[in-house]
């Protein structure tokens, strides 16, 4: 995949919104556009959750990626570019595992998330990703957090960093586009934190616990659980959306 000169502003609200309004507005962006800030004011997650951004040491960018995928493929776009991440943190000396669906940790701490959001035909790529946060700044934040500084002791500016991520993301997003999540189950399994283990899914208020056995041909992840049926069976749960967290943590 090619990606357009990123177009970078010092501060912006949320970098998807913006892609999100223009494309509502019906401004044609080309396939590849690439809209990158390292301060936002109104940076979201999934659900209700935040992205915190330091202003001038973090990155905050959003990718246009043009495709007619049916939506059970798009499901595991975010998986897509969460390995592409891992392939831009590796080069960067950092080995870093997936959360399902859409988060990036380095010893269970988070280093970037992503959020996808969809219109007919055009998916919205959200990175957020920690690069210059020191570990005061990472401590005020209520969960593990984690950067390239941090990992690396090294300062790098996001504008070096964004670079190297759209090289591996552009990898990434061309096998998923030619072979869907079957090209990158091998990867993702080897990359995915908490695969064997005892998990919970929260979905609002619904918590599913059992044992995080794979992931299906979407993308779906497969949770076993422990109680069995009256024959004795017991088979996957197909779970599609949620937050994954290790039992008992």
């Amino acid at each position: 995949m090619k990606f357009d000169e990123p177009e970078w502003f010092e501060q912006l609200t949320s970098t998807n919104t913006i892609v999100l309004e223009r494309i509502d507005a019906g401004e044609r962006l080309p396939d590849g556009y690439v809209l990158a800030t390292t301060e936002q004011t109104a940076g979201r997650g999934r659900g209700t959750r935040h992205w915190h951004a330091e202003a001038g040491r973090d990155l905050c960018c959003s990718i246009l990626y043009r495709s007619d995928a049916p939506a059970r493929q798009l499901a595991s776009l975010a998986m897509a570019t969460a390995l592409g991440i891992v392939d831009a943190l590796h080069e960067c000396g950092i080995k870093a595992q997936t959360k399902w669906p859409n988060d990036v940790l380095v010893d269970g701490a988070k280093i970037a998330g992503i959020l996808c959001e969809l219109r007919p035909g055009v998916a919205v790529i959200g990175i957020g990703l920690n690069v210059s946060m020191s570990a005061t700044e990472a401590d005020r934040i209520d969960q593990p957090a984690t950067s390239i500084l941090i990992e690396t002791g090294t300062v790098q500016a996001p504008k070096d960093v964004l670079p190297i991520l759209l090289q591996a993301l552009s990898l990434r997003l061309d096998i998923w586009k030619q072979d869907g999540f079957a090209g990158l189950h091998s990867d993702w399994c080897r990359h995915s934190l908490a695969l064997g283990q005892d998990i919970t899914i929260d979905d609002g208020d619904t918590h599913q616990t059992g044992v995080l056995s794979g992931f299906g041909d979407a993308g779906q992840l497969l949770l076993q659980p422990h109680a069995r049926a009256k024959d004795g069976s017991s088979t996957a749960v197909e779970i599609w959306s949620g937050h994954l967290r290790l039992t008992n943590r």
